[in-house]
């Protein structure tokens, strides 16, 4: 699973891939500059430490997957700067393999998720204090709970401390089929919202759309057509948005802001450096909309 999981392809070419079997071995994926994933991370082998501190607790890696934010990170356009040399690797699942002498709230066996950004979760074992790590339920598949502390983590939080909205709202996002975007979809549709999602045009956009409204996505339409005033009739119906949530930047999000309710939010908690996030004069002005940001990584910070 591990090694499955940290097998990155990009540019069309293989770039990690170890066997990580053998029971102690611990393969970490490091990086002590910030550049290119191809030409900054090395995998490096280290000792499992054989003995612990009183708060501390080791960590055998299950699963970790590769987010945008993991890349960007390591290319040291992300938000927050990692201490060099680091780890890389942003969520995960592990089990605990060992505890200190004062540890109580974790035991042998349990499955554990990082609570802080930073743990690095590219490697076999890891060693972290009580408090750096959440136990979770063991019914959770592990790929799932690999992917709990970023993607539906930011989803929950986006629907929940931005707009009070209540049932029969409408949410509008770009990226909807990002991961962030198919939790938003799911997480609305238990609790009775709309979503209007918009998505790239791409060589499997039919599918990508049945998908998406498979998992409760109310309309589903690509960019291109979210300008068109057919797109403007087709919501016309609905309540305007109170929430629009942008990963992608650009035209697209002039589009959203457009569609908002008066007093309406957007917020944007993504996206690569360009194109820059645009919002035409008018909604400020005459709508009262105001910008909003949204990091997981400073949420948990400060939370």
């Amino acid at each position: 699973m591990f090694a499955r999981a940290i097998r990155l392809s990009l540019g069309g070419r293989g770039m990690l891939a170890r066997s990580f079997a053998t029971a102690r071995d611990n393969n970490v994926v490091r990086y002590s500059a910030s550049g290119s994933p191809q030409a900054v991370l090395k995998v490096e082998k280290e000792q499992v430490p054989s003995s612990l501190s009183g708060n501390e607790v080791l960590v055998k890696m299950l699963a970790a997957p590769i987010n945008p934010a993991d890349i960007n990170m390591i290319e040291g356009v992300y938000g927050v700067k990692p201490e060099l040399p680091a780890i890389a690797g942003l969520e995960g699942v592990g089990e605990v393999s060992k505890v200190g002498s004062s540890v109580k709230g974790l035991q042998v066996g349990d499955r554990v998720i990082p609570a802080k950004a930073g743990f690095g979760t590219w490697r076999n074992y890891a060693v972290g204090t009580e408090d750096s790590l959440h136990k979770i339920s063991k019914d959770i598949p592990v790929e799932y709970a690999a992917t709990l502390s970023v993607n539906p983590s930011t989803a929950l939080r986006l629907l929940t401390d931005f707009e009070t909205l209540k049932e029969g709202d409408v949410v509008i996002q770009n990226g909807a089929n990002s991961m962030v975007g198919c939790a938003v979809i799911q997480i609305a549709k238990s609790r009775g919202l709309k979503t209007i999602n918009i998505i790239r045009e791409r060589p499997d956009f039919d599918a990508t759309v049945e998908r998406l409204k498979s998992y409760g996505g109310d309309i589903v339409v690509s960019e291109k057509y979210a300008r068109t005033p057919q797109f403007k009739r087709l919501i016309a119906d609905m309540t305007k948005p109170r929430l629009a949530l942008n990963c992608v930047g650009g035209d697209s999000a002039t589009e959203l802001a457009r569609t908002l309710a008066e007093g309406g939010t957007p917020v944007t908690y993504g996206g690569r450096p360009r194109p820059p996030v645009s919002i035409p004069t008018s909604p400020p002005l005459f709508k009262h909309i105001q910008l909003r940001g949204f990091s997981p990584t400073r949420w948990v910070k400060e939370h």
